[in-house]
């Protein structure tokens, strides 16, 4: 025991893994706690008040995930190269980019505010320049955890993701008590950014030292930007268009039992994430000197197949219990399919994982075949959809034929 513990101590990336994936999954308790507490404490219109709320950011900020894997990929980059000033010219002058971005953007979005209101059916307009704060400073909060992990520096990424899960549920808990309402509740969720931004500034400003300047590689980060984007849609298309799909072509019932399923695979998803934004700017700085990478790729591939396979075989073992407990007892009959759906959503996973490490090194091809196949999966489901079992039968075989694909790419790749 004391020689794995040790290997574990030395071996940067299952440190480093371990560090993430603990960290994301304490963020995810918050989390849990914090949708608890409001859904208990407020009544059921301003619960979905916030959720609308937190819905509408999350969609406004699926761009972001492209500039957080452009940024994390430059800086890693210019890690593994020894270049520490580009780094700093980097981050500063992205910085005074996003500000003025997140000041033009601002006043613009507050100009909508009525639309907004009207769509959303909220009464006050404070909770609509509460949405605008998020989106807009939440730019610069993006752009400080893809440098802190193109750097590397997990420990301070994870502690901030701490401090902003249970900073907003303890004020949350707190505005909501004193009775400010649904403002309260995601009023909190934005105050606690700026905390979060006070930190993460602080640590890379010791990181980074002074300013400098170089000129922005602008031209080579909107050819990445491409295939970065084209990947986040590709996969995100592979486990949300048959869950749409089945709410238009199958019925009511059969739908809320889907969508059942998908928040319990989405647990292996999400649960696994933080392995594949460790690998990436690990073996992105690999590359960069020009050193071997393919280990840690494998550790980050055993490490997604143990949680995945572990989670995947809980699911199968006692599907009624878990859908009946996580979900509600009027779930249970798509108990009958959780198992074949987590070994989808642990394919989904891998494909995440194998892409991620292929753009890290600089092979796009596969990322044209996923898209390829996501949209293979959408015709597919199109033209048939009679049953559950015929959705999860195609998403299950066309993630298969992808996840073969990569593989053996990958074996091409490490021949070459």
């Amino acid at each position: 025991m004391r020689k794995i513990l040790t290997f574990l101590k030395n071996d940067r990336t299952l440190k480093s893994t371990t560090v993430m994936v603990g960290g994301h999954n304490l963020a995810n308790v918050g989390a849990y706690l914090y949708h608890l507490f409001m859904g208990r404490m407020l009544v059921p219109s301003d619960y979905g008040a916030l959720q609308s709320l937190i819905s509408l950011s999350n969609i406004l900020n699926v761009p972001l995930v492209t500039i957080n894997t452009v940024v994390m990929k430059f800086v890693s980059t210019y890690v593994g190269r020894g270049e520490p000033e580009k780094i700093s010219s980097l981050y500063y002058q992205l910085k005074k980019i996003f500000l003025v971005v997140l000041g033009i953007g601002g006043l613009i979005f507050l100009l909508l505010t009525g639309p907004i209101l009207q769509f959303l059916h909220l009464t006050s307009w404070l909770l609509v320049l509460f949405l605008d704060v998020a989106l807009f400073f939440g730019l610069v909060n993006f752009l400080n955890r893809a440098t802190l992990q193109g750097l590397a520096k997990f420990v301070p990424l994870t502690i901030a993701q701490t401090i902003e899960t249970f900073g907003k549920l303890m004020l949350g808990i707190i505005a909501v008590s004193i009775g400010w309402g649904v403002a309260g509740a995601y009023g909190a969720f934005v105050l606690i950014m700026f905390v979060s931004y006070a930190y993460m500034t602080r640590i890379l400003k010791i990181a980074l030292g002074k300013p400098t300047w170089h000129p922005l590689p602008l031209g080579a980060m909107g050819k990445f930007a491409i295939p970065s984007a084209l990947m986040t849609v590709g996969v995100t298309a592979l486990y949300n268009t048959d869950v749409v799909l089945v709410r238009h072509f199958l019925s009511a019932y059969e739908a809320g039992l889907y969508a059942a399923l998908s928040v319990l695979g989405k647990i292996i998803f999400f649960g696994t994430a933080p392995i594949t934004s460790t690998m990436f700017p690990l073996v992105s700085e690999a590359h960069a000197r020009g050193e071997r990478h393919r280990g840690i790729f494998l550790k980050s591939l055993l490490f997604l197949v143990a949680i995945a396979g572990s989670v995947t075989l809980v699911f199968s073992l006692a599907p009624d219990i878990l859908m009946s407990t996580l979900i509600g007892s009027q779930y249970t009959e798509a108990a009958a399919y959780l198992s074949r759906f987590s070994i989808f959503l642990s394919l989904v996973a891998l494909i995440f994982l194998f892409l991620n490490y292929f753009l890290s090194i600089q092979r796009m091809t596969p990322i044209y075949v996923v898209l390829v196949g996501s949209i293979a999966q959408a015709v597919l489901l199109f033209l048939y959809h009679t049953t559950i079992t015929t959705v999860i039968t195609i998403s299950l075989s066309v993630t298969t034929i992808l996840s073969v694909m990569l593989s053996l790419y990958f074996l091409y790749v490490s021949r070459s």
